[in-house]
């Protein structure tokens, strides 16, 4: 018996565990969960290829939940791969010992790249808490400071002028900031910071 997958039968099929089906979302929606794989873990194929099989595997293990009055299957898909993609890119850097690095100003990189939502993505708001959480150490002067910089991509000579204030003393206050959020992370992370 030789079962066709189609667009209209695969989610049913998938329900019933049938490998045919996650055949049929390879073929169709690989390229879509792999390029937004690539704009976390960029340049890094063995960890890519990890993570599109936990991508997956999740599919296989809760392709029931999907919901498509909530949601289209394409944006639970991207949704999946990119918080997939998110705990890859801490996995990976925990085993490096790098998880951040403040000593550069180049280092909150990776703060960016955690807050990268695409205008398509439906989990804008989902971000934003998760960067509120990484914050929850600092004022809510420097979480400003941090999300004006970083997220905004602020110049710092315009914060101070609006702060009306040097430039200067944001750099410091930025600074200090960083060494509280490594402070945290260290802590939270079993030391792994550096």
């Amino acid at each position: 018996e030789c079962m066709k997958i189609s667009e209209g039968t695969f989610l049913k099929e998938l329900e019933k565990k049938n490998p045919l089906a996650i055949e049929f979302i390879v073929r169709e929606y690989g390229a879509l969960v792999k390029s937004v794989i690539d704009r976390y873990l960029r340049g890094n194929r063995q960890a890519s290829e990890e993570c599109f099989n936990d991508v997956l595997l999740a599919i296989w293990n809760h392709g029931g939940t999907f919901d498509d009055k909530k949601s289209t299957f394409k944006n639970w898909l991207c949704a999946i791969a990119k918080y997939r993609a998110i705990d890859t890119l801490r996995r990976e850097a925990k085993h490096r010992e790098r998880f951040l690095s403040f000593d550069e100003e180049s280092s909150i990189d990776w703060l960016e790249r955690v807050w990268q939502p695409a205008e398509e993505e439906r989990g804008k708001d989902e971000s934003l808490e998760e960067l509120k959480k990484l914050l929850c150490c600092l004022s809510e002067e420097d979480k400003d400071l941090f999300f004006r910089r970083y997220v905004d991509e602020q110049p710092v000579a315009d914060i101070a002028r609006e702060k009306k204030t040097n430039p200067g003393r944001i750099y410091a206050r930025i600074s200090r900031g960083r060494k509280k959020l490594k402070h945290y992370l260290e802590c939270q992370n079993g030391g792994m910071v550096r």
